[in-house]
């Protein structure tokens, strides 16, 4: 059984930020991916260092029109972030900082880990008015781009000025040549990153796939105690999960 973990020092996994500028997930047995678990004041310290650097563009273009007005919640996956970055972002002490308003967007892009479909599509129409407002569009995770540049052309069909992606991570840099980025760091395209809104999801559809490669229920339970899983999520959803 594969017992390569992520740094045990509690310290170095929760609460050092230049660890998880540049994580490496973990392998486990029967898959070709890695896998990376977040927890959620680890997320919530991403969230904060972006709206650091939002507000950093915002004072950048002060007295402009290229400050950020609005923000599009790619949903699923942008819906947690996003959240977060609204506590942050739709008020501000600065007169000279504008106020963000929030709406969302459904994208779907994925039929599950590392199997994207073969084009974005959209599954909810878009919540808000983006109409000559520069946009930034919130996602959890940039894989191959593909959302991020379906996004931006959506928003400018619709009338926005231009887009800003902000994302934690990224996993393909070239989309940095296409858009202004807001991030926090970057990720090995071979790493499934687990955010805390999509664990349980991320169980239930994996587990399946180990346990067609060979693997019995204890070695299911092994890789996901390696990943990160605490026992109360995987004695309440592996043994169905192993049974689906």
């Amino acid at each position: 059984m594969n017992t390569q973990m992520q740094p045990s020092c509690e310290s170095c996994r929760t609460r050092d930020l230049k660890y998880w500028r540049n994580p490496t997930g973990v392998a486990v047995d029967f898959d070709t991916l890695r896998f990376l678990y977040v927890p959620d004041h680890v997320e919530s310290r991403m969230v904060a260092d972006l709206a650091l650097q939002v507000f950093a563009w915002q004072k950048k273009h002060r007295g402009s029109e290229d400050q950020i007005t609005r923000a599009v919640m790619v949903t699923m996956g942008g819906m947690l972030p996003g959240v977060l970055l609204h506590d942050h972002l739709a008020w501000h002490a600065d007169p000279d900082i504008p106020a963000v308003e929030f709406g969302t967007l459904g994208v779907k892009y994925y039929a599950g880990p590392g199997v994207p479909l073969e084009r974005p599509i959209i599954v909810q129409n878009m919540t808000i008015n983006v109409r000559n407002h520069v946009v930034g569009v919130v996602e959890d995770l940039v894989d191959l781009g593909g959302t991020a540049r379906f996004v931006a052309d959506y928003l400018a069909i619709h009338g926005a000025r231009a887009s800003v992606l902000i994302a934690p991570w990224l996993k393909n840099r070239e989309v940095l040549n296409t858009m202004p980025v807001i991030n926090f760091g970057f990720v090995p395209a071979d790493t499934w990153i687990i955010m805390p809104r999509e664990r349980v999801e991320t169980l239930i559809k994996r587990v399946p796939h180990w346990r067609g490669g060979g693997g019995d229920l204890a070695a299911c339970a092994a890789n996901l105690r390696s990943i990160g899983y605490p026992d109360y999520l995987i004695e309440q959803y592996l043994p169905a999960a192993f049974e689906a």
